[in-house]
C-alpha cells in the first residue's frame, strides 16, 4: 500500500467546507453553517493526521466528504438526547459527524487502538465537539445497559454483543452495503429497517432493534 506521505498536501477547513456545500444536495441534507464548519474542521484534521496514523488509507478528499455526509444521514434516525456509543470509531466515521450535527446527543467514541484514540481526543478539542467523549477500549469493556443506540461502520455486527451494553429496546445502526444488510442480527435483535443512503449505489444504514 502506498505510504500516507504520498498523499497530496492537506486541505484547510475552508476548502473542505466548499466541497461539503457542493455535495450536500446529493445527500439531501440541509446543514447549518455551524454544522458545515464543524464537519470541515474535522475533515481538515483528519487530512493532516492520516499522514502519520493509518486512519483512512489513500481516500480522496471527495471520498472523505462523502463518508462524512453518509454518516450525517444517520442523524435522522436518532431521537433527541439519546445516549450513543460509536463502536470502532477509528478515523471518525460515523461517530464524529453524528456528534457534530446533533449536539443534543451524548456520544461515546469507542476505539481500542491508542493512536486512533489520540486522534479522536484531538478532534474533540480542536473542532471542538463538546458532546463526545473517547473511550479507549473494546465493546466488552462498556458498562451494562449504558446506551440507547450503538452505531458502527467498521465492525461486523456478528462480532458484537450489543445486548450487554444497550438498554432494553435499544438499537444498532450499521453503515453497510445492500448485500450485508440482511445479515443475521445479534441474538435478541431483529432487522427493523434499511435506509438507503442518497448518492450511494449500495451503502445503506441497517437498523437492528433489541426485543
Amino acid at each position: 500500500m502506498p505510504r500516507a506521505t504520498e498523499l497530496a498536501e492537506p486541505l484547510p477547513p475552508e476548502r473542505f467546507q466548499a466541497l461539503l456545500e457542493n455535495a450536500l444536495p446529493d445527500f439531501r441534507l440541509d446543514l447549518t453553517g455551524r454544522e458545515r464548519l464543524g464537519l470541515a474542521r474535522f475533515l481538515a484534521e483528519l487530512d493532516v493526521w492520516r499522514r502519520r496514523v493509518n486512519l483512512t488509507g489513500r481516500l480522496s478528499r471527495e471520498e472523505l466528504v462523502s463518508h462524512a455526509l453518509e454518516s450525517a444521514v444517520g442523524a435522522a434516525l436518532l431521537p433527541l438526547e439519546a445516549r450513543v456509543v460509536d463502536v470502532g470509531t477509528g478515523g471518525g466515521f460515523p461517530g464524529v459527524p453524528l456528534a457534530i450535527v446533533r449536539p443534543d446527543l451524548s456520544v461515546t467514541w469507542l476505539e481500542p487502538r491508542e493512536k486512533r484514540a489520540a486522534f479522536l481526543r484531538h478532534v474533540a478539542r480542536a473542532v471542538p465537539v463538546e458532546n463526545a467523549v473517547v473511550a479507549a477500549g473494546r465493546a466488552e469493556d462498556l458498562p451494562v445497559s449504558a446506551f440507547d443506540f450503538a452505531t458502527s461502520r467498521a465492525v461486523r455486527i456478528e462480532t458484537l454483543d450489543p445486548g450487554r451494553f444497550l438498554r432494553p429496546g435499544g438499537s444498532v445502526l450499521l453503515w453497510t452495503t445492500d448485500t450485508n444488510a440482511a445479515a443475521a442480527p445479534p441474538r435478541g435483535f431483529q432487522l427493523e429497517r434499511v435506509l438507503p443512503i442518497p448518492a450511494s449505489r449500495q451503502r445503506v444504514i441497517a437498523v437492528y432493534r433489541r426485543g
